[in-house]
């Protein structure tokens, strides 16, 4: 009886703790950009400055084994993500663009680092609902700017910082 007892104790403890853990497992950081410059039309491809950007991409995520990568389904954001997926060797994962709470869950399941290429309105909309908490429009001619969200130890909230991406041989502000 007194072993059954100890049984039921320590598989209870197990559960509270495999729970407590899986209750903050989430990423460590999350990148949101905007995809790169694009051309005029209907679901546009890049500028030949917005193709410099999604290079450069590289060299901001250069610091990181790995990454996961999602992407909405356009030329212009799946552009934008095609040299960090051949840099890291990982696939473009396509989301909804029109279903960010779906997105949310989705990356909050995730561990490591993950970057999620967006657009001009879904951005800092996703950055809100990861960051819970208000977040700027970003006007359609704002391409350099980006959020860095990081993981608040033993929570699962995150702290947003706006970042500038400088295309420039200046040091990027990261």
């Amino acid at each position: 009886m007194i072993l059954k007892q100890t049984a039921l104790i320590i598989a209870t403890l197990l559960i509270n703790v495999m729970n407590s853990a899986s209750a903050y497992a989430a990423p460590e950081q999350i990148y949101l950009f905007r995809h790169g410059e694009k051309q005029t039309g209907s679901n546009p491809a890049l500028t030949a400055q917005g193709a410099t950007r999604a290079e450069h991409l590289v060299t901001l995520l250069q610091p990181h084994a790995a990454i996961e990568l999602f992407s909405s389904n356009y030329i212009r954001t799946l552009a934008t993500a095609a040299p960090l997926a051949e840099h890291f060797n990982t696939a473009v994962e396509v989301y909804d663009a029109r279903d960010l709470v779906a997105l949310k869950a989705q990356l909050l399941t995730l561990q490591g680092v993950v970057v999620v290429i967006g657009h001009s309105n879904t951005t800092p909309q996703l950055a809100a609902l990861l960051a819970k908490s208000d977040v700027a429009l970003m006007s359609e001619q704002q391409y350099s700017l980006y959020y860095l969200l990081s993981k608040q130890r033993d929570t699962e909230d995150y702290a947003i910082n706006a970042l500038t991406m400088q295309l420039t041989a200046e040091k990027n502000q990261h």
